[in-house]
């Protein structure tokens, strides 16, 4: 019996438009090889869908109240994989944006992306990007305001490492700093920090285009589902001088 041939990858319209490779969904056995990390801390790498990134930074800037001006904080992208998120922000005026890619495969076409991105006169980006590639947990952190992208990354484990990591940096380089949490599925783990408070809350919508894309993307495996939409929360570090137990105020979609 002949073998059913494999599907071309869905590519996603971002990609189509752009000329990028940021479609895909790779498991984090594959984003494991040739790190030190555990495949039971890693999650999948799968890029953000446009419209929910644009929309909550639009959020973060009219909701939230950033104590400085966009222009002086750096977008830093936790587990930025092929930089998808990273592209988007650049049409931003921050004052740079920044992403940190724990795999080398990864973060080569992470750099590949952006030099395409950089040369293109329609998408050339307003802010200077640079790529990491290194472990979040260790790597040094922005010393500007900094709002910290997070397409859920990590599991449990790294993401307290994480955290943690913040906690000293910000100790020695005390700045305003952000966390915007996709798919927040240990956003719990976060509440339980003191060091940290949340400033919102909701679920985000996919543009049709979006979820069409996810759809599509999705149904090549078994192991994930799409809504057409993520739930989302974005933290500000706030350090450890609340009163434990004290009331977030919250504003929730």
């Amino acid at each position: 019996m002949p073998r059913k041939p494999i599907p071309p990858p869905v590519v996603h319209p971002f990609d189509q438009l752009h000329g990028t490779d940021t479609s895909g969904l790779l498991p984090a056995s594959v984003i494991m090889q040739g790190t030190a990390a555990k495949e039971a801390e890693l999650t999948a790498y799968y890029g953000v869908a446009p419209s929910i990134l644009i929309e909550l930074l639009d959020i973060w800037l009219q909701r939230t109240a950033p104590p400085q001006s966009i222009e002086r904080y750096t977008f830093l992208d936790v587990g930025a994989g092929k930089g998808r998120a990273i592209l988007i922000a650049s049409a931003y005026p921050f004052a740079s944006v920044q992403g940190i890619e724990l795999n080398a495969e990864l973060a080569a076409t992470a750099r590949a992306n952006i030099a395409l991105w950089q040369a293109t006169p329609d998408t050339a980006p307003l802010a200077p990007i640079v790529l990491h590639h290194a472990d979040a947990t260790m790597h040094p952190l922005p010393q500007t305001p900094t709002v910290a992208f997070l397409f859920h990354p990590f599991e449990a484990p790294l993401l307290r490492r994480f955290l943690r990591h913040v906690e000293r940096h910000l100790l020695l380089h005390p700045q305003p700093f952000d966390l915007v949490y996709v798919n927040a599925e240990h956003g719990s783990l976060v509440d339980r920090n003191q060091a940290f408070a949340m400033v919102w809350e909701g679920r985000v919508p996919m543009s049709i285009a979006d979820h069409l894309a996810d759809l599509a993307a999705i149904a090549e495996q078994r192991e994930y589902g799409s809504t057409g939409d993520e739930f989302c929360m974005i933290y500000r570090f706030t350090g450890r001088t609340r009163a434990s137990g004290a009331n977030n105020e919250r504003s929730v979609r």
